[in-house]
């Protein structure tokens, strides 16, 4: 039986709730996200433009709508918070995080790739998967203040995983076999600390 187009434009318009604060908290839970950063950085907007939305009370329709394409979330969830979370059979334990690959000291344009959430510990903030080599690595990139243990650095525009141990004085020891060095925090950019590390037998 077909429809009229009447039986669609006398139906109400959706309202829509106010606010985009407790869309966006759901939008992360579906990511997986640990943060709105790193779902600014997904969505590639400022987090200035997120935290403006948030504060002028609009709702993020088009983020809603992304969120729910890529993730497979209810949209009656994401929108209002009723119903189930997923529409899919996609379980709550899928988080998409960066993935990087390090070539020659040279990092790659970043792709999302799904990650098994439990898999990461609970203090992570801004996790990302780096491959360099045959060893697969997360980092934190939320971490950048330097203590002693391994960290995704950056040298004169040269990208690479060490080993480092600081010491008084904002001197630091960069380990890298019988290339090791001592040198200055400042002639070091740190771009987050290894949490967990896998290397291919």
């Amino acid at each position: 039986m077909e429809r009229s187009t009447k039986d669609f434009t006398n139906r109400k318009a959706p309202v829509l709730p106010e606010g985009g604060k407790e869309p966006i908290e759901r939008m992360l839970q579906a990511y997986g996200f640990s943060s709105r950063q790193v779902l600014c950085r997904h969505l590639d907007v400022s987090q200035s433009t997120m935290a403006n939305r948030i504060m002028r009370g609009n709702f993020p329709a088009d983020w809603v709508l992304i969120c729910s394409m890529e993730t497979g979330a209810s949209l009656e969830w994401l929108t209002y918070g009723r119903g189930a979370p997923q529409t899919d059979g996609q379980t709550e334990a899928a988080s998409w995080i960066e993935c990087i690959k390090i070539t020659n000291g040279v990092k790659s344009q970043p792709k999302w790739v799904v990650y098994d959430a439990a898999l990461l510990p609970d203090d992570v903030i801004a996790p990302q998967l780096i491959m360099n080599e045959r060893i697969t690595y997360i980092v934190d990139a939320s971490k950048t203040d330097i203590n002693d243990g391994f960290w995704l650095i950056e040298i004169d525009d040269v990208v690479s995983i060490r080993e480092l141990y600081r010491f008084p004085g904002n001197r630091i020891r960069v380990e890298n076999g019988k290339a090791s060095f001592d040198c200055q925090l400042d002639d070091i950019k740190a771009l987050g600390k290894v949490i967990l590390r896998t290397e291919q037998v």
